[in-house]
């Protein structure tokens, strides 16, 4: 259907699809528009993809152009049309501590949070569920102990 491929195309998918009218929505950990200023073997900073079931893929949103994260690990989340994930590293430097977005249909995409502040987690890998309106998720890292959160957002 869709083989993914090197250079600024999205590549290394490693989370579930989602179905959004008729087209397949996932997240790529590289790839994407912007290069990644973080590593010395540039593969991007991964993207959130669509792709036709005739499979026709299109790029809907590049991380790495600022604040907004890279390497998005988990899949993403449908909240009525807009789509919710995390990215696993990153946010205004190369030491971030990941995010949490949203990004539309349309490729707009909003930082909702951003990790690293002492004792809110770091690297979020593991996907979001919406319970009655509030995103909830784990980090692998940080809190008291150093060993992860789970967090709650109202986005």
């Amino acid at each position: 259907m869709h083989n993914f491929g090197p250079g600024r195309h999205a590549h290394f998918p490693q989370a579930r699809l989602i179905e959004e009218d008729r087209k397949l929505y996932g997240t790529t950990v590289a790839g994407g528009t912007y290069p990644n200023p973080c590593s010395s073997y540039d593969r991007g900073g991964g993207t959130v993809f669509s792709v036709t079931q005739s499979g026709k893929e299109r790029a809907v949103h590049s991380f790495g152009n600022g604040a907004d994260g890279r390497e998005p690990v988990a899949g993403l989340i449908e909240v009525k049309g807009t789509f919710y994930g995390t990215t696993s590293e990153g946010s205004s430097s190369c030491f971030g501590g990941g995010t949490v977005f949203s990004v539309t249909q349309s490729g707009t995409e909003k930082v909702l949070h951003s990790f690293g502040a002492k004792g809110d987690g770091a690297k979020p890998i593991a996907g979001l569920i919406d319970v009655d309106g509030t995103l909830y998720g784990t980090t692998e890292y940080g809190g008291t102990h150093g060993s992860g959160t789970v967090f709650a957002l109202k986005p």
